[in-house]
């Protein structure tokens, strides 16, 4: 018996990760039996998310005896989930760790295997088959979902219930694809979305499920997948159900107080690069970043999601040549005048992360303007920034939608720009580059050549630290008569100041009063290659 149950803990792994919920629960009941240990039940503690608490979980699950005794507790505590699986397995319904899409692709144009994950609509009230768990979390379908449970003929895919009701409806896509409200089994509420079969859906189907079920994409920055099943028409692909789409949380945004919104628009935006951060650690390219595909959850966390046309790369390649896909006006540059197949690299979503950074920032506004010429301009590198008023941001966007993709940074280089900073970072960069040699010796700053030129460019009249010892205020005092009055000697007075008047460069805010200052002093240790 104990083999058989850790058989079910290997097959179900990914699954149990993605849906457990009382992690906590069920290991205050594994350590008093010593199943687990005081060190793992600190990690399983400290982790995050429960799919990380999960994670830490299994990994200690080292035998037979304790896969056994894990399945014998989530048996309690997880009932309707353990049951699902086991009924899954049973009846051949192939569960994501069990069986892959691809498999079960093939196996469904078998008409010999079609009885299996046959679509049937059931009636509650007289086959006495009905929803008898729903674990709430949406406030905003709440109601929507109570009055899905009155419906007397509900449809059930396997292990899903959805009422195929325009009502029900929260989202439509291309290719003929509906979403709608539902849930699953063990009370889940999930977004079921319908996908009509075709040669190309088929493809995009297992390939969507493939990527949803890759544990390296497991992030809280990622929408959770759920399940699926296939019918007889569609394809089921259910994940977490959210409370927006970007579109829809702008809207409500609108509503809220200025500093509340921009402070909610630069999580989103970090949220969305810490998705695509986790897409490119595991060589996924997206290929279909827009507003439509960013999912707002309902402890507000934004997610992505749609991965059915993303591509992982090969090992030792950097370029993905395939088809062209996506939405147009949401391409990169090398991308939109390509017919056929076309050659995608990180590089191409880091573009068209920075067109919907702005479109973020700016209330829905899109950098290469109106969906008319929208296409020809990303060709061309034509933009406008208008619309967005803080220079840190708009230094951001510029640097992402470069026409020249080798100039563009990675998500890595995006997520440490100073529009991210915090008080902490802005302290340690202030402390490191201050603290480099060159800027130590300003006296001799002229010697170094690359630095003399680098701080010359970023030198310019325009520039809002040009002459700063006479716009500092009178405050300011100890001004060291050699610092340069330029951007190197304004680095080493603000780290001074940190170091030695540190209650005073807080109370004054000295770098608000040069908005461009951070930009430069980031863009100055790139170009000089320090460490910061």
């Amino acid at each position: 018996m104990e083999k058989l149950n850790a058989q079910f803990v290997d097959r179900h792994r990914a699954e149990l990760i993605q849906r457990v919920t009382a992690v906590m629960a069920i290991a205050d009941q594994l350590i008093p039996v010593e199943i687990i240990k005081e060190e793992t039940y600190s990690k399983i503690w400290k982790a995050s998310t429960n799919m990380d608490k999960m994670r830490e979980l299994l990994e200690a699950l080292n035998s037979y005896k304790a896969k056994s005794a894990f399945y014998n507790v989530l048996k309690d505590e997880e009932r309707f989930l353990v049951e699902e699986l086991e009924q899954g397995v049973q009846q051949g319904i192939p569960g994501p760790s069990a069986q892959s899409s691809s498999e079960l692709i093939e196996k469904e144009s078998h008409p010999q295997n079609a009885e299996a994950v046959q679509v049937q609509t059931i009636k509650q009230k007289t086959e006495g088959k009905k929803i008898t768990r729903w674990t709430k979390s949406s406030k905003r379908h709440n109601t929507k979902l109570e009055e899905l449970l009155k419906e007397p003929d509900i449809e059930t895919v396997g292990n899903l219930h959805f009422y195929k009701d325009e009502k029900y409806m929260i989202g439509c896509g291309g290719s003929g694809t509906q979403v709608y409200i539902g849930l699953a089994e063990d009370g889940i509420e999930v977004a079921i979305k319908l996908i009509t079969k075709n040669p190309k859906n088929n493809k995009d189907f297992e390939n969507e499920v493939k990527h949803l079920q890759d544990l390296k994409l497991e992030s809280k920055y990622i929408v959770r997948y759920v399940t699926f099943a296939v019918g007889k028409d569609f394809y089921y692909l259910a994940n977490q159900l959210c409370e927006y789409d970007l579109v829809g949380y702008m809207e409500d945004l609108r509503r809220q107080e200025q500093k509340d919104k921009e402070d909610a628009l630069r999580k989103i935006v970090k949220e969305m690069l810490l998705g695509l951060q986790v897409l490119h650690c595991a060589r996924v390219i997206h290929r279909d970043i827009k507003p439509r595909n960013l999912l707002i959850d309902t402890e507000k966390t934004a997610r992505l999601a749609d991965f059915g046309i993303s591509r992982k790369l090969e090992d030792g390649k950097t370029t993905a040549c395939t088809d062209r896909a996506g939405t147009q006006g949401w391409e990169a540059t090398e991308i939109v005048n390509q017919t056929g197949k076309a050659r995608y690299k990180k590089s191409s979503d880091i573009q068209v992360a920075g067109m919907l950074t702005f479109y973020i920032l700016s209330d829905g506004k899109h950098p290469f303007g109106d969906p008319m010429f929208r296409e020809g301009n990303i060709f061309k590198g034509e933009y406008s920034l208008d619309g967005v008023c803080d220079k840190k941001a708009t230094d951001l966007v510029e640097w992402m939608i470069n026409k020249d993709q080798d100039k563009r940074p990675t998500v890595d280089k995006v997520l440490d720009h100073p529009y991210f900073w915090d008080d902490k970072r802005i302290k340690d960069v202030l402390h490191n580059l201050g603290n480099e040699r060159d800027v130590q010796e300003y006296q001799n700053y002229e010697s170094s050549t690359k630095l003399y030129d680098t701080v010359q460019k970023n030198n310019t009249k325009e520039k809002s630290f040009f002459d700063w010892k006479s716009k500092a205020p009178k405050t300011w005092t100890k001004i060291g008569k050699s610092l340069p009055n330029d951007l190197l000697g304004l680095l080493r007075y603000l780290r001074n100041a940190l170091g030695h008047q540190k209650e005073l460069f807080y109370s004054e805010n000295m770098i608000d009063e040069f908005p461009d200052f951070l930009i430069c002093v980031h863009r100055l240790a790139i170009d000089m290659g320090w460490e910061f």
